[in-house]
């Protein structure tokens, strides 16, 4: 719903990315605190009416679908282990390309002005693969590098039962 309301924000370029992206971000993050809600609710619910084992509770449960970018390498922090990027959409549904396009963009909207000139093309890539995405969705990790020869990265990884983006 979000989504739609903020969809002209786009053409205004970088910054109506960002726009975007927050408000897609805001979206997710609501509906996964109602589905945080319903499955700790629910596992309550489970675990006082009957006296199963902690796998049964858990394999009632639904397994989420989740999607994060991030960037990383020398300009970010100079570790493997240092990363930036926006909190992940987790959902109870695949992560649409909308909601993909707007992660990485509030994710490159954290960057500094330095940061975004050297991971701009890593970004673009990013989304470009998003975009178009393989013809069933997609999941695992892929990282996209810039045209420098530095260790510099944009991120996306996905996760679910099932791939994102295929809507």
């Amino acid at each position: 719903m979000c989504a739609a309301i903020a969809a002209p924000a786009l053409a205004a370029g970088p910054p109506g990315w960002v726009v975007f992206g927050v408000a897609v971000l805001g979206s997710a993050v609501v509906a996964g605190i109602g589905y945080i809600g319903m499955s700790s609710s629910r596992s309550q619910s489970i675990s006082e009416s009957t006296t199963s084992t902690r796998e049964r509770v858990c394999e009632e449960c639904p397994r989420p679908w989740s999607v994060r970018t991030h960037a990383q390498g020398s300009d970010i922090g100079g570790t493997s282990g240092a990363t930036l990027g926006a909190p992940p959409i987790v959902k109870t549904s695949p992560v649409t390309v909308a909601e993909g396009v707007a992660l990485a963009s509030v994710t490159y909207g954290l960057l500094t002005r330095s940061q975004m000139k050297n991971l701009a093309d890593a970004y673009e890539n990013c989304v470009s693969f998003i975009s178009k995405r393989p013809p069933r969705g997609f999941l695992g990790s892929r990282s996209f590098y810039g045209f420098s020869r530095d260790n510099n990265r944009f991120d996306v990884d996905s996760f679910g039962t099932s791939p994102n983006f295929i809507s």
